[in-house]
């Protein structure tokens, strides 16, 4: 039948034309639920809720679906892959059962996407960290292993899509693809087996978290990699003495320097004369740098004592000593503990500088590291306590600059937790009881064995031990609380 069109149509003459070619596209497209011919052999199983059927164009197989009503005017359909009528019902009743009682248990049977699953998976771990049960170290690690994942899981669109096998090559790919070395100036080698075993616990925990949701049922299958100790690079070895006299005595110029090792204008030293001080710290106390980077003045407790030097000399004097008393913060990670250490010499220097700086004594509920800063802009951070990445920045720089000036480069891959790893090799090799070191670090004996299986405790004579006493001082790494 030829349709004619007329030359000059009206505007009622538009609104039927319109509504003729709603129609007729609904007549050609012949694959709309609920409208004539799009199914055949349609049987009902339960009234209203399940019925199963063969689609009006026959296609390979003829396979029989299932169409089930969740509620909300949505439908289910699922392929039952057969055939035959009775299998077909057998099937469709099981795979009722099976999504009533998921829908019963608060599930979805329409899939979410994998990036869906993983926002909420996120917002899942923030609510942890609200409530106190994840700390936010452990959070920020965890995000960096789910951008792994999220790229891994990019060519699928929903869970069901994922195969067993997903990460089974993530090894190589982690290494190579995944991997540049030019982004990585201060750490050029590739992710270690350690870091590797750490994401795969992250992703371990997201298709947990799923399962547990019902989402999801593939179990995958987790290429963990086997970690020889005995063979493994030292990670955050500890300073020899050596090293550690370079760094203290090259400090006490490059606070002074007013150029960078690339020749910049230095704005402002004050940081560095802070970072200086975090180094003694940290060497002196045994505490991890988040746990520093927690501390108060209120969490710390200054005791001075004097001792006498050159005892039955004309020219004796007293000599001032200062033990601090530091309470860890319960939100670390091994929670609230007593550290009695010798750094309190450095924490004196620390609260004067801030006094310099500021024009006034930091107060008790002060952050020890805090952010003053600049003179010259804004700072939005201003209060808060510095972060570990900012004086790891620092730590870079002043590697460089040492390696600029006195061509001095470290055998070793030294890192801001050397300083934690020097204090306790120091207290082991003076003769401190593997226990009480470990209590001091939060370390507990099996740890202390893993990592710090190198130190060899000597039985040093009492005579050796003070003289290496007072070369260690010399290089502000104090001992006489061991007296």
């Amino acid at each position: 039948m030829e349709l004619r069109l007329p030359d000059n149509p009206t505007e009622g003459d538009l609104v039927l034309i319109e509504k003729y070619l709603k129609e007729a596209k609904k007549k050609l497209s012949g694959s709309v639920y609920g409208k004539k011919n799009t199914q055949r052999n349609k049987k009902t199983l339960i009234a209203g809720k399940l019925i199963i059927f063969q689609p009006s164009q026959r296609v390979k197989g003829d396979n029989f679906s299932m169409r089930y009503y969740v509620g909300d005017r949505k439908y289910k359909v699922l392929s039952l892959g057969t055939n035959d009528e009775t299998k077909a019902t057998e099937k469709a009743l099981e795979k009722w059962r099976i999504l009533s009682n998921h829908i019963d248990g608060g599930g979805s049977v329409f899939e979410k996407s994998i990036t869906e699953n993983l926002d909420e998976y996120l917002k899942h771990l923030e609510g942890l960290v609200n409530t106190e049960q994840l700390n936010n170290k452990t959070l920020t690690t965890k995000k960096t292993s789910l951008k792994k994942l999220r790229l891994r899981l990019d060519i699928f669109e929903k869970l069901s899509d994922i195969p067993v096998n997903c990460l089974d090559d993530y090894v190589t790919w982690r290494r190579s693809k995944n991997w540049d070395k030019s982004k990585h100036k201060n750490n050029p080698n590739p992710p270690s087996n350690l870091t590797i075993n750490t994401e795969m616990k992250d992703f371990k925990g997201f298709f947990d978290w799923c399962r547990d949701k019902k989402r999801f049922t593939t179990e995958i299958k987790y290429p963990y990699v086997k970690i020889d100790w005995k063979k493994s690079i030292e990670k955050n070895p500890s300073f020899s003495d050596e090293d550690w006299s370079s760094i203290v005595y090259y400090s006490r110029s490059w606070v002074k320097k007013k150029t960078t090792s690339n020749g910049k204008l230095r704005k402002n030293n004050f940081y560095r004369l802070v970072f200086v001080e975090f180094l003694k710290i940290l060497s002196n106390s045994g505490m991890r740098c988040h746990e520093a980077l927690k501390l108060q003045w209120n969490d710390i407790t200054l005791r001075r004592k004097y001792e006498i030097e050159n005892s039955g000399k004309p020219n004796e004097r007293k000599r001032e000593r200062i033990i601090a008393r530091i309470q860890i913060a319960p939100d670390t990670k091994t929670g609230r503990r007593e550290v009695i250490c010798p750094a309190g010499i450095y924490l004196k220097r620390l609260k004067e500088l801030y006094k310099s700086e500021e024009g006034k004594m930091p107060g008790g509920n002060d952050f020890v590291f805090r952010n003053i800063g600049t003179k010259t802009s804004k700072n939005a951070h201003i209060g808060n306590a510095l972060s570990d990445g900012f004086l790891r920045r620092i730590w870079y720089e002043f590697r460089d600059d040492l390696r600029e000036d006195k061509g001095i480069e470290f055998e070793e891959a030294y890192t801001l937790h050397s300083c934690r790893a020097y204090y306790i090799n120091k207290r082991l090799e003076l003769g401190v009881s593997p226990v009480v070191v470990g209590e001091l670090v939060g370390h507990s004996i099996k740890t202390m064995e893993r990592f710090y299986k190198r130190i060899r405790l000597r039985q040093l004579e009492s005579e050796v031990v003070n003289v290496r006493r007072k070369e260690l001082a010399e290089n502000e790494f104090q001992t006489f609380d061991l007296d």
